[in-house]
């Protein structure tokens, strides 16, 4: 069995978030810290400094959002 337990890198997403946020695989996972903003909402980011493409929902378990990202070419 392989368990991927991911890596920690930085995530900004414009009135949303800022700061580390843990990714694994294609997602990527947070907890909000700026409420400029529904979560929700939020379409794009920079995930250590590449432009990226998301779609956050929130985690039903706990105060996480989650999110599949694609970055943008």
């Amino acid at each position: 069995m392989i368990i991927d337990n991911g890596s920690r890198q930085s995530l900004a997403i414009d009135g949303v978030f800022e700061g580390v946020a843990g990714v694994a695989g294609p997602f990527v996972s947070f907890v909000p810290n700026r409420c400029a903003r529904s979560p929700a909402q939020a379409v794009a980011g920079v995930l250590s400094g590449v432009p990226v493409r998301l779609a956050p929902k929130k985690d039903p378990a706990g105060p996480f959002w989650t999110s599949r990202y694609e970055v943008i070419e």
